[in-house]
C-alpha cells in the first residue's frame, strides 16, 4: 500500500478473564472515534474485535472458545495463529491497539507482537489509560512504536500524516516513543484534544460486527435469556467532576498531566447526541450503553436527553458511571437530600430499567478519603433511595469496595451491614470489589509510594477479586476471605445460583 493510502487497522485485543467474570465483546468507543477521525480526514480504517473475530470467523472458534492459560485466566477470542493469519492477509501499514484495562495488558502486547512478526515495518500504536500510564511495559520490548498520551482523535490524524511524509514523531505533541535509546514523552497541549465535544468526529459504529454481537447477546446490563437486543456504546460527555482515588482517570485531573486538560467534565450538546442516536437507530440499535463517567451531573440536560430518547423508543442498557448525589434533591432540613422521585421517573420512561448504585462503602471516612466524599451517608439516605428506585420500577444493584490500604476490618463490616440492609430494601444483589491500584489512578501512585505495590507488578493479577496491595491494615489474604464471605452473606440464594450459571466456567462453553 502506498504512503498516500495506508492500510490502517484498529484492534480490540482478545479478552482474558477470571472464572467468575461474564464475558462480553468489547466494542467500546475509543477505536470507533479514531476510525471516524481518519475517515473525516479521507483515510480509511478497519476495526477488528478480536474477541469475536473477523467476518468469516465462527463464534465457536472465537468468543465461545475458552482456553485456560498458565496465568490462571481464561482466554477468549481469536487464537494467536488466527490473528497471525488475519494480519498476514491484511498486510496493514499501521495497527492501533486499544489498551484501557490493565488486566488486558498481556493481550494487547500479544497483538503487537503478532503484528510485528507478520510485517516488521508495521507502525504499531497503543492508546488508552493503561498504555499511557505504563509506557515502559509497552515500549521496552520494541513491539509498540508509539503511545498516545491523551484522547487521540486529533493525534491519530497527525500520526498518519507524519508517517505518510516520513517525518519524525519528535515533531508531534501527545505521544510517547523511544528516541535514541530513551523513552521520550511529548505531553499533550491544549491544541491536542477537542475541548468542544460537538467538534468530535462521528464514531464509525458501522465497523462493529453487530451480527456477532446479536448472536452472543451479552450486553452491558442484565442478560435476559431469550431476549435479543442490539446495543451500542454512546458517550454524551467526557470527564467527571469528582476525583476518586481509585478511578482510572484520577491522575488526569492533576495540573501538568501529560494528557492535557481532559479530566474535567465536558458535555456534548443534546442536538449532537441526538444526531448520533439517529445514526444508531439506522443501524438497528435499540439499546444504548452510555460510557459517560458521570452521566447525571446536569439534571436539566439529562432530563431533556431522556425525554427525547423516550420519544424515539430507544432503551438504555446500562451506564458506565453515575454518582448517587445526583439523585438527591434538597429537603430544606439540615442540608439533607431526599431521593428525587421525578428524576427517577424520567429515567424510567426513557427505558432506564437498571442502574448500578455505586455506594462504595458504609464508612464515611473511607468515602471521604478515597471517593472524594461524593456520597455523604448522613445527608442522603441510600436505603430510601433504593426503595424509591424500586417503587419507580428501576432495578438497582449495588457496588461496594472493601480492602483499602488503611481500612480496618471493623470498617469493612460496616459496608457489609449496609449492604445487607440495601438488599432488604430491594437491591437485587451487591457486588463487593477489592480496590485495585490501576495505573492511571491516584491509588496507584499511593500504593507505589507507600510500599503497597511492587514496581515490577504483574498486570495479570490486577482484578477485583485479588488483593494485590501488600502491607495493608488488614492482610491481603484476610481481605479476600472477607470479600468472599460478604458476597455469600449478603446476596440471596436465588441470585447466587443464577450468577454462577452465567459464569465463564459454564460447562456449555467448555473447550
Amino acid at each position: 500500500m502506498s504512503k498516500q493510502n495506508p492500510k490502517v487497522l484498529f484492534v480490540y485485543p482478545p479478552n482474558q478473564l477470571m472464572a467468575v467474570e461474564i464475558p462480553r465483546p468489547d466494542g467500546s468507543l475509543g477505536p470507533l472515534y479514531l476510525a471516524g477521525a481518519l475517515r473525516r480526514a479521507g483515510i480509511q480504517a478497519e476495526v477488528l474485535d478480536a474477541s469475536v473475530g473477523a467476518t468469516g470467523d465462527s463464534l465457536r472458534e472465537t468468543f465461545f472458545r475458552r482456553a485456560l492459560q498458565s496465568n490462571g485466566l481464561t482466554r477468549i477470542g481469536m487464537t494467536p495463529e488466527r490473528l497471525e493469519e488475519f494480519l498476514g492477509q491484511g498486510q496493514y501499514d499501521i495497527v492501533g491497539i486499544s489498551s484501557n484495562f490493565t488486566p488486558q495488558t498481556r493481550m494487547a502486547l500479544e497483538v503487537a507482537e503478532i503484528a510485528k512478526k507478520v510485517k516488521p515495518d508495521t507502525l504499531v500504536i497503543a492508546g488508552g489509560v493503561n498504555a499511557r500510564a505504563i509506557p515502559k511495559k509497552f515500549l521496552n520490548k520494541g513491539l509498540v512504536d508509539l503511545i498516545a498520551t491523551t484522547e487521540a482523535e486529533k493525534i491519530i490524524v497527525e500520526i498518519v500524516h507524519a508517517w505518510q511524509a516520513g517525518r519524525s514523531f519528535n515533531e508531534l505533541n501527545g505521544v510517547i516513543f523511544r528516541h535514541q535509546g530513551f523513552i521520550k514523552t511529548k505531553p499533550a497541549t491544549a491544541e491536542s484534544v477537542y475541548t468542544d465535544l460537538d467538534h468530535l468526529p462521528l464514531p464509525a459504529w458501522n465497523l462493529l460486527p453487530f451480527g456477532k454481537y446479536d448472536e452472543i447477546n451479552s450486553p452491558h446490563g442484565s442478560i435476559i435469556p431469550g431476549r435479543k437486543r442490539r446495543y451500542a456504546p454512546l458517550m454524551t460527555s467526557r470527564g467527571c467532576p469528582f476525583r476518586c482515588a481509585y478511578c482510572h482517570i484520577s491522575r488526569e485531573k492533576e495540573p501538568g498531566a501529560i494528557t492535557g486538560d481532559i479530566g474535567g467534565l465536558r458535555l456534548k450538546s443534546i442536538d449532537r447526541v441526538m444526531e448520533e442516536v439517529q445514526i444508531l437507530l439506522s443501524l438497528g440499535v435499540s439499546h444504548l450503553y452510555l460510557e459517560d463517567d458521570s452521566l447525571l451531573a446536569k439534571r436539566a440536560r439529562v432530563t431533556d436527553l431522556f425525554s427525547r430518547l423516550a420519544g424515539l423508543g430507544m432503551k438504555i442498557s446500562n451506564v458506565n458511571g453515575v454518582n448517587l448525589v445526583h439523585f438527591g434533591v434538597g429537603s430544606g432540613t439540615g442540608g439533607r437530600l431526599e431521593p428525587d422521585r421525578k428524576y427517577l421517573e424520567v429515567m424510567k420512561r426513557a427505558g432506564f430499567d437498571e442502574i448500578v448504585f455505586p455506594v462504595e462503602s458504609g464508612n464515611q471516612r473511607i468515602l471521604n478519603k478515597y471517593a472524594t466524599g461524593k456520597l455523604n451517608l448522613s445527608r442522603l439516605d441510600v436505603l430510601k433511595l433504593v426503595r424509591t428506585a424500586v417503587e419507580v420500577g428501576i432495578t438497582c444493584p449495588v457496588n461496594m469496595m472493601i480492602g483499602f490500604p488503611d481500612e480496618t476490618e471493623e470498617e469493612m463490616h460496616q459496608s457489609v451491614e449496609l449492604a445487607k440492609r440495601l438488599v432488604g430494601c430491594g437491591a437485587p444483589y451487591v457486588t463487593f470489589f477489592i480496590p485495585i491500584p490501576f495505573p492511571g489512578s491516584k491509588l496507584y501512585e499511593m500504593a507505589l509510594a507507600e510500599g503497597h505495590l511492587a514496581r515490577d507488578f504483574d498486570p495479570d493479577t490486577m482484578n477485583w477479586k485479588s488483593a494485590v496491595m501488600m502491607k495493608t491494615a488488614v492482610p491481603p489474604e484476610r481481605v479476600i476471605e472477607l470479600r468472599d464471605w460478604a458476597w455469600e452473606t449478603v446476596n440471596t440464594e436465588d441470585y447466587k445460583k443464577k450468577r454462577r450459571q452465567r459464569e465463564i466456567g459454564d460447562p456449555r462453553f467448555a473447550e
